[in-house]
């Protein structure tokens, strides 16, 4: 068994269903319920009885679901010492000087001031161009100029790209989950978990190239925009709702105070990467830029769990 395999059965579990699952996986439903047949296959176990709802855990799933988390758990912290680790050493840690271009996501840009202040504040010498990603970059996007992307994306839309374009490397930084916006006086805002029937009652705004139809295709979407002040001005004034990546929590908290966040039913770990063309050679810049991204990353992915529920 591998241990990617015990991330697909946590997918399965929190959606609920094998084909949504796969749907989010991007892997065909044939060959996940072959995944989890296996599992049960090795252990002698049934990890899922059928309901009138979809599938949920038997009394060994439960029990079986508690090791399989902790050993993702385990080995994406594991991959984010070694992926770092095994970055070039820096030939000198002080007075580095040098300059280097790194894309954001665009929901990075309620942290950007501050991510600017406190890298110059550590390496004043280093110059940095700032650009922002509209979606899941293509290999061109990222090969044309050769700079370093932060992707926050589905982790095996990560690997699908890597494994199809060997030219692309990568550093594994952090994780982060996927949550939904809504405004603090709206009846959502009492409920801690949201499902389907919530959202699709609900005005909804997007982001392009991140439309799931599965997902969306019953709600009334309102707009669709890059401009993640747009969506949370939205939510205030129209009483609409968002998706946005988890770790971003304390940047819309600190600007938005009349936005909440509230968890999915359909759940799932999103991971965090760097990753740039082989045509760039890691300059020392380069590589402090990494080391100072991936920290600050997993700063704001930890700080999630430091913050009081509403």
């Amino acid at each position: 068994m591998k241990i990617k395999h015990l991330y697909y059965f946590l997918v399965v579990k929190n959606t609920k269903s094998i084909n949504k699952a796969a749907q989010k996986l991007f892997i065909s439903q044939q060959h996940l319920s072959r995944i989890i047949s296996s599992i049960e296959d090795e252990f002698h176990i049934k990890l899922f009885t059928r309901t009138p709802t979809g599938i949920e855990l038997t009394e060994k799933g439960m029990f079986f679901s508690t090791y399989a988390e902790k050993i993702v758990n385990d080995y994406r912290e594991m991959q984010s010492f070694f992926y770092l680790d095994a970055l070039p050493v820096l030939e000198q840690k002080d007075n580095l000087q040098g300059n280097c271009q790194i894309a954001f996501p665009f929901f990075f840009s309620l942290f950007l001031n501050d991510f600017i202040q406190e890298f110059d504040t550590l390496h004043p010498g280093i110059n940095i161009r700032y650009y922002e990603d509209y979606g899941f970059p293509s290999a061109e996007t990222l090969c044309n100029p050769p700079i370093l992307h932060v992707i926050v994306e589905h982790g095996e839309q990560i690997q699908s790209l890597l494994q199809q374009n060997k030219g692309l490397k990568s550093y594994y930084i952090g994780e982060t989950s996927v949550s939904f916006c809504v405004n603090k006086n709206s009846p959502l805002a009492s409920k801690p978990i949201l499902t389907k029937e919530d959202i699709d009652a609900q005005k909804f705004t997007i982001y392009p190239q991140r439309v799931d139809y599965t997902l969306f295709k019953n709600v009334d979407i309102l707009f669709v925009s890059s401009n993640i002040h747009q969506h949370l001005d939205s939510v205030i004034h129209n009483n609409s709702i968002c998706f946005v990546p988890t770790y971003i929590r304390s940047g819309i908290e600190k600007l938005y105070p009349d936005v909440v966040l509230r968890s999915f039913e359909l759940q799932y770990d999103v991971p965090i990467y760097v990753i740039y063309s082989d045509a760039l050679t890691l300059t020392d810049a380069d590589k402090a830029v990494i080391q100072f991204a991936a920290q600050y990353m997993q700063k704001l992915s930890k700080s999630v769990n430091l913050l009081p529920s509403e």
